[in-house]
């Protein structure tokens, strides 16, 4: 175990820092995380809409109308379905803050760069009237990964190019606002051009626009790699490989899978608003609700082992000090406290329990027994049995229960050899003090 350990530290531990520090991944995590708010309330009202209760639906309708659940979706369409747009604004500043970069110019020429290759519908007459329209997809799960990308390239030219000699310094007397456009206009005017050339050149290309290649190139397909349950049990496995090292192994690969999970949770959101069955089995939701329940690596189990079973004082204290942070799936104080970090006692089980459940969801999902997850998207601080009823109905509460027996029997073993080791030490302890006790004549 501990050659073992000594060659993940030597080869793949660097690669994870890397990865963990890298500015651009970073600031795709933060950028979701930024957004998460608005996704959390589209959701919402797509779940007052569409409660998993018998007969839900025809008592809204005749509650409120026949129009009501469409009246609904107007906030759906708002955050959701504009998703790529919210993105570009959050991925945007979150750059700008690491580059020290004006926040307000790096958001609006992300925007203005995306509109740029964003493809519009041919003009159509409309009442007599020629208009284009943008296509809602361009703006949601299939514009996506273009949002990202355009992002991306656009603040680091923006960067590049807020050089002194590129910019229009302004007199002291001059108000800021008024100074900081004048100094973004020449760098803003190159970016611009840059993004014209480009889709100009894919113009006359097969694909027509840069959002069909990147579709058709990059984003399907890593969208239905992302679909499978091998690269979801390989995701897990290194999530929670990082955490034993003390990294933040959701951090790390999340901020290259999040943007595939999070399209294929809207492309099933999209399906449920339309009337239609949910098409994708992995979700941000298919990990958040049945594979993490209490923290990475389905630490609850874990921790209900500790809290009925163990017998050292310190297995016992810590699960009593975790508890109510793991009811909202927080998982530091068992992490850092038992440890799980760099243990090998613990190793193997916190690497294998959401592996074996990713397998037992995913065949659950495939065989018609547990629904794919609707695409609402709840917090991930959703406690257990209450996030798998929101998402599932009670089959989500079931499955949630039967996840929690199997995790809690391999965690089992692990954890009781941990009791044991820590009930010695903390024995001989005792014993230690007892025999430096001074001796008292009499």
């Amino acid at each position: 175990m501990n050659k073992f350990t000594e060659l993940m530290e030597k080869n793949l531990l660097p690669l994870a820092i890397r990865i963990e520090n890298n500015d651009y991944l970073s600031a795709i995590k933060d950028g979701f995380i930024r957004i998460m708010p608005f996704l959390i309330i589209g959701s919402f009202f797509l779940l007052i809409a569409n409660l998993p209760f018998p007969g839900y639906s025809d008592f809204i309708v005749g509650l409120f109308g026949d129009k009501f659940i469409s009246q609904l979706n107007y906030i759906l369409d708002a955050t959701y379905s504009i998703m790529a747009l919210l993105v570009i604004v959050s991925i945007s500043i979150s750059m700008a803050k690491r580059w020290q970069l004006n926040e307000i110019s790096c958001a609006l020429i992300s925007l203005v760069c995306f509109m740029i290759i964003t493809p519009f519908k041919l003009p159509q007459a409309q009442g007599g009237v020629i208009s284009d329209v943008i296509p809602v997809f361009a703006l949601g799960a299939q514009g996506l990964f273009l949002s990202i990308i355009a992002t991306l390239i656009a603040v680091r030219l923006y960067r590049l190019f807020s050089h002194p000699r590129l910019m229009i310094i302004m007199p002291d007397s001059v108000p800021p606002a008024v100074a900081n456009s004048f100094s973004s206009l020449i760098p803003s005017l190159l970016i611009v051009l840059i993004f014209w050339g480009i889709r100009l050149l894919f113009e006359s290309t097969a694909y027509g626009t840069v959002q069909e290649m990147i579709f058709t190139v990059l984003q399907a397909p890593m969208m239905k790699l992302g679909n499978t349950l091998p690269s979801q049990m390989v995701a897990e496995f290194f999530i929670s490989f990082f955490w034993f090292f003390g990294l933040h192994g959701d951090s790390i690969v999340t901020a290259i899978m999040g943007p595939v999970w999070r399209s294929l949770t809207l492309e099933n959101l999209q399906a449920m608003k339309t009337g239609l069955p949910p098409v994708n089995i992995i979700t941000q939701q298919f990990r958040d609700v049945f594979l993490i329940c209490g923290g990475t690596g389905f630490t609850l189990a874990m921790l209900l082992v500790m809290l009925f079973r163990a017998k050292s004082k310190r297995m016992r204290e810590i699960a009593k000090l975790a508890t109510p942070a793991a009811i909202f799936n927080i998982n530091e104080p068992i992490i850092f406290g038992v440890p799980i970090a760099l243990n090998p006692v613990l190793l193997i089980p916190f690497i294998v329990v959401p592996v074996v459940l990713c397998v037992i969801t995913y065949s659950a999902m495939a065989s018609g027994f547990l629904p794919l997850t609707s695409g609402l998207e709840i917090p991930w601080t959703t406690p257990i049995f209450i996030s798998g009823f929101l998402i599932c109905g009670w089959k989500g509460i079931l499955f949630q229960a039967i996840n929690l027996i199997v995790a809690m029997t391999i965690y089992y073993p692990f954890v009781m050899t941990l009791d044991r080791q820590y009930l010695r030490d903390e024995t001989s302890s005792v014993d230690e003090a007892v025999t430096k006790l001074p001796v008292t004549e009499y």
